[in-house]
């Protein structure tokens, strides 16, 4: 049986006593352990064992450990203690330390328990969702902090997944939660360890300072923070805290946490956390010899209190005390490491060695079995035939064993009732020889069904230990060996015990061979496996898939060059029963890298940025650099060059795109790079959705899906995509490596070519899988078709979507809306432009219901509406698109405006910009301007002036089509606009947190419904919800289809039902597609663009759009709804031919909108408790 020692220390109030007592013996040792017992680091170090048979607690400061011989070794035992009567267990790796290993804190690699808990997995916190539109205080972490508002819940938090023990609201972005915890005294221990699993970031705090942040922004949270990254729970992760220990104290102590979700979009949210101690593991300075030796306790004072001396010593076999007076040394069958020596002690160790004959492997009906012994004393043979572990109370040999069927034998020798030598199992393959090679696995039934079953489980604990043989095509066995087996993958881990799932074999000496060294996977060039996954391919399996999907995806990726987990097919068995076709792949991590590109140290990361080796470090700063970087600049470029492989990286991207992997790049993706500075490669995996494998239609463009879809927001390796695209020798160098690989390795030759090998290679096997399981064959065959036609058609749609999306160009707008100002002086202005591109204003005086017409001076001509704006009492600007597609600022100091005094300037030739194609948006920020607009390409462009013009694009940002509108909520500048797939989208950037050269910007996209012409936002109570129009057309490669997700897991979850070419009310509640509500008799009736404005007094909210006969319609947002009136019938006002802007007046409410007649006389509609109406342009005499 493997066991993982822990033992007992105490934490608080340890006693010294004298070492010339002498209590301490070594009281056992295990100097060849192959696997009875586990170290912190999940080695099967040998061991010693101390025992203290006194009756005060020890404790072993300057006791010292020895060892004889021509080198004699010495290592001084650390300040711990031992209770009375209890036992000290010390692993002799040779490692001498005392800390935990790194594989102690990674729940991937081991499962060791608290020893002492602080804050249990399962407690109670107090917890807050705060209010978006108020703040976080400054002192929430703080212990003495008054937590009084916030509510008490048990752990987990969150929502979505109908497992939380308490739930959040659906569409939460933060949760703060606190938990208080007394301490007797100052802890001696320093192995202080966060556990925490979480969905998607969290930030922890002890004491009121931050020690732990995974997927969390660097600066000061606030109540609209949100996580970096998505990633799923499942997998608690563990953050070493050795470093801040000393932030405890004695008595009361906090530990804060706020939990961060990607979007409040997300489906769902997840935290639970706890804090505890790990045991402090003793690893000595000098090894064990297993040929002999002596060894040789010390005290304080130099006196030898104890030594052992010992002989050869047998695996897994202990030599230690007899629990007698005397304590006669002797050999025990079954070590007792933490606990009192039992079992009959041996004078010498016992050897058996089990025979099969005939060997395992493919035999007729009828064959005759023997087991038989080669032993150093007499020994029973006892054996199972279901895969459990022989006992003494096992069916004992006692002559051949006839087998009809093919049948498995797990067998060991026995004295008494302990067991000598190690388990020996033997599959024998009776009848039909499979034309794939065969793995067998045996181990104990209940164990499998427990690894089978436990969809949640992972990391080392869930690991069971098993034995595997593998079978080549001749039936001849080629490999038998000790492994550990894990469940593998993510949604295939759900189904009862019939269902066909992954798995993931792990070799280590404590189970057997320490590598696989057999080239089970022959394209590998890799002779030997630590690891490796057999896959089920869960969404390409029987009865409905075609198996090879995801090895085609990465057959085809190795084609181009890439770095791929190499995979072939097999048969699998478990326990002599035939768990059919599976396909065995690498894993990848460091030994992986290692086998594939050298020797060396890697930083390896997966799916929900999951650390496999090395550190998340360099990863958060390629993110970082990624979101806050112009790479449209060739020196930026160059920076990206040096620390991602881009050639590689454009490979896995058109991949990818090409084979529509569309569980993709939120899910199923690994990169990895050399230590200290080499750059970064990426690896494709599961890959069952792509190649017609998943819910899109194959006419679904994968640039729809990266660029505006169900991709957008997650990723570092979408947002780095969406920014390369944005320098022009990027792009240039993408669209040529599409046409290279599609003549090469994504050609339709060749992805047939590979294809079929596939097929051919799986199809006897499937077909007896097929008729073992009562399928249709047929199905298989269709789905084999699928995947050809696929292949037959991707190349040309690929390349038609490609140069589509790349053609793209953003195409001017014109409208002839109004600007209005009235400035710190009280002056108001209104101007609009005149067909000949000149600007025209109206003046009027502080107080004066007057207008007054004047035509501003000459300026480069103008298209569309401009922005009015004012930074002084003496002063006015203009910012605006001129006919030749750049941005001005026509600017006077003047308030009255005398034609003398405009100066202009030209502020993207200045500033070596792109021509926009629609009309800016300004908003002024702590009186600093800030003008956006979007470019011929989409993209969008910020200009501010802070003492200086400076610009800078918003990148990674889905590509626009048409303008966008900005607008300054609390520090936060928003950004909406419609994408070149017709979604809208938020982006939204926090000012405190922002510098001139480090300016990250998050997003929010408004799925499922296309939109038409410019979308606008509102902040509802704290929420952000947006207004749009639908279009009628429903293009077929737009990405909105894909929510069959969220209608399965989001409660309250419903379809837009409403018409389309009308006004939609897209209310944020938690799910990443936003319900969406009809805007009340806007059908058929919208012309043009709406306005949307906030009356601060009243809070309340308004729009207002010209309708199709020209008349002014407003609505006002009453909880859910919409109530529609008609202020231009109401105060009889001539009919609009422009679009109308509104506002509130901030003192009394009273609201107010501007708009151009036929006859381009500017009118005010106002209401002041009733309608009314007023002709703003002077009359002509």
């Amino acid at each position: 049986m493997l066991h993982r020692i822990t033992f007992s220390l105490l934490l608080f109030g340890m006693i010294s006593v004298h070492a010339e007592t002498n209590p301490l013996r070594i009281n056992e040792l295990l100097a060849s352990n192959r696997g009875s017992s586990l170290d912190d680091s999940g080695a099967s170090s040998d061991w010693l064992e101390l025992h203290n048979t006194g009756d005060e607690v020890l404790r072993l400061a300057k006791f010292q450990l020895s060892s004889g011989g021509d080198k004699p070794s010495a290592w001084a035992l650390p300040n711990i203690a031992i209770e009375p009567g209890g036992y000290q267990l010390i692993w002799m790796s040779g490692q001498d330390r005392v800390a935990l290993s790194p594989e102690a804190l990674r729940t991937s690699t081991a499962t060791l328990p608290f020893e002492s808990t602080l804050v249990p997995a399962d407690a109670k916190w107090k917890y807050l969702v705060p209010s978006r539109r108020g703040g976080l205080a400054d002192d929430w972490t703080a212990v003495e902090f008054g937590d009084s508002k916030f509510a008490l819940g048990q752990a987990g938090f969150g929502y979505g997944d109908d497992d939380d023990a308490t739930e959040l609201p659906v569409g939460t972005g933060l949760v703060l939660l606190r938990h208080t915890f007394q301490l007797p005294e100052q802890p001696l221990s320093q192995s202080l360890v966060l556990e925490v699993d979480f969905d998607d970031g969290f930030v922890a705090y002890l004491n009121g300072t931050r020690v732990a942040a995974v997927n969390a922004p660097d600066e000061k949270l606030d109540a609209n923070s949100m996580a970096t990254e998505g990633r799923e729970a499942g997998t608690a992760d563990r953050f070493d805290l050795s470093a801040h220990v000393d932030l405890l104290r004695k008595g009361k102590n906090v530990l804060a946490i706020a939990g961060l979700n990607a979007g409040r979009g997300s489906s769902d949210m997840s935290l639970i956390a706890g804090l505890g101690f790990l045991p402090t593991t003793l690893h000595a300075s000098f090894r064990l010899a297993r040929e002999g030796g002596e060894i040789k306790l010390s005290a304080p004072d130099g006196q030898v209190v104890d030594s052992v001396r010992y002989g050869e010593q047998v695996t897994d076999q202990a030599y230690g005390r007899a629990q007698t007076e005397a304590g006669e040394l002797g050999f025990f069958l079954t070590p007792t490491p933490g606990e009192p020596n039992s079992g009959p002690q041996q004078a010498k160790p016992v050897e058996s060695k089990l025979k099969f004959s005939p060997k395992p492997g493919v035999h007729e009906a009828g064959v005759k079995v023997s087991i038989t012994a080669e032993a150093s004393g007499a020994v029973d043979i006892r054996y199972t035939r279901d895969g459990a572990e022989p006992t003494a109370e096992s069916q004992r040999v006692d002559g051949p064993i006839e087998l009809d069927k093919t049948g498995l034998f797990r067998a060991a020798a026995f004295v008494g009732g302990e067991r000598v030598g190690a388990i020996k199992s033997a599959t024998y393959l009776i009848g039909r020889q499979p034309t794939l090679p065969v793995i067998s696995i045996s181990m104990k039934p209940e164990d499998f069904y427990e690894v089978h079953m436990r969809s949640s489980a992972s990391g080392r604990g869930s690991e069971r230990t098993s034995h595997m043989e593998i079978f080549n095509t001749k039936g001849n066995r080629k490999v038998s060996t000790g492994f550990g087996l894990r469940l593998h993958g993510g949604a295939g881990r759900r189904g009862d015990f019939n269902t066909k799932k992954s798995y993931r074999a792990y070799f280590r000496d404590v189970y057997g061979s320490p590598k696989v060294k057999y080239n089970i996977i022959p394209t590998a060039d890799v002779k030997d496996f630590d690891k490796l996954v057999l896959r089920a391919n869960a969404n390409d399996r029987a009865p409905g898939g075609a198996y090879i999907r995801d090895q085609l995806m990465r057959d085809l990726h190795k084609d181009m060059g890439g770095l791929v987990s190499n995979g072939t097919w097999c048969m699998l068995y478990v326990n002599g029963k035939n768990y059919g076709v599976y396909n065995v792949v690498e894993r990848m991590d460091e030994e992986f890298m290692a086998s594939h590109t050298g020797k060396g140290e890697y930083d390896v990361i997966k799916t929900g940025n999951t650390i496999l080796s090395g550190t998340r470090d360099a990863w958060e700063d390629l993110r970082r650099f990624v979101e806050s970087t112009d790479l449209s600049k060739k020196e930026n470029y160059e920076t990206l060059k040096r620390r991602v492989d881009i050639d590689d990286f454009t490979a896995y991207m058109i991949v990818n795109l090409w084979g529509q992997n569309y569980d993709w790049p939120h899910n199923n993706w690994y990169a990895a790079r050399k230590l200290p500075d080499d750059k970064w490669r990426f690896m494709c995996w599961d890959s069952e959705w792509g190649i017609r494998g998943g819910p899109y239609k194959p006419d679904t463009s994968s640039y729809a899906f990266i660029d505006s879809g169900g991709a957008y927001g997650f990723g570092t390796q979408r947002k780095m995509f969406i920014a390369l695209l944005g320098n022009p020798e990027y792009r240039e160098f993408y669209q040529a490596e599409v046409r290279r690989h599609l003549g090469g390795a994504l050609s339709e030759e060749n992805v047939l070519r590979r294809a079929r090998q596939l097929r051919d290679f799986i199809a006897d096997e499937v077909t007896h899988e097929y008729r073992v399981r009562r399928y249709n064959i047929e199905t298989w065959h269709r789905k084999i078709g699928e995947v050809e036609e696929f292949g037959r058609m991707a190349g040309e749609n690929f390349r038609r979507w490609t140069n589509d999306y790349f053609a793209f160009r953003n195409k001017p707008l014109s409208n002839d809306g109004l600007a209005r100002l009235q400035n710190m002086a009280g002056y108001r202005h209104i101007v609009h432009r005149n067909a000949d591109g000149k600007w025209s204003e109206l003046i009027a005086s502080p107080g004066s219901d007057d207008w007054a017409a004047a035509a501003l001076p000459l300026s480069p001509p103008a298209a569309g509406r401009p922005a009015l704006f004012a930074l002084t009492a003496a002063e006015r600007r203009l910012v605006y698109r001129g006919k030749d597609g750049h941005i001005y600022e026509h600017a006077s100091a003047s308030s009255a405006g005398t034609n003398g005094d405009w100066t202009t300037q030209n502020l993207t030739k200045a500033l070596g910009l792109p021509k926009a194609a629609a009309d800016p948006s300004v908003v002024i920020a702590n009186g600093v301007p800030h003008v956006f607009y979007v470019d011929e390409l989409g993209g969008i462009r910020e200009l501010w002036n802070d003492g200086q013009w400076r610009q800078f694009p918003l990148p990674a940002m889905p590509r626009a089509e048409g303008g966008a509108v900005a607008s300054l909520d609390g520090s936060t500048l928003r950004v909406i606009y419609r994408s070149m797939f017709g979604v809208p989208y938020e982006q939204s950037l926090r000012l405190d947190s922002a510098t001139p050269e480090n300016r990250t910007w998050h997003t929010e996209g408004v799925h499922r419904l296309p939109a038409l012409g410019q979308p606008l936002g509102l902040t509802v109570n704290g929420r952000r919800d947006a207004v749009f129009h639908v279009d009628r057309a429903w293009p077929r490669q737009l990405p909105y289809t894909f929510d069959w997700n969220e209608r399965r897991r989001v409660p309250g979850y419903f379809t837009y039902e409403g018409d389309r070419n009308a006004l939609v009310y897209a209310q944020e509640i938690g799910q990443r597609f936003k319900n969406q509500y009809h805007v009340a008799h806007t059908t058929d009736q919208l012309d043009g663009e709406f306005t949307l404005f906030r009356d601060a007094k009243n809070n309340r909210h308004y729009l207002a759009f010209r309708d199709t006969e020209g008349g002014i319609r407003e609505s006002e947002l009453q909880g859910e709804e919409w109530a529609m009136t008609r202020p231009s019938e109401l105060a009889s006002a001539p009919q609009a031919k422009g679009d109308p802007i509104g506002w509130a007046e901030a003192k009394t409410g009273a609201r107010h909108y501007l708009y151009q007649s036929e006859n381009s006389d500017v009118h005010q509609l106002s209401f002041d408790g009733k309608w009314t109406h007023q002709s703003l342009s002077p009359k002509v005499e």
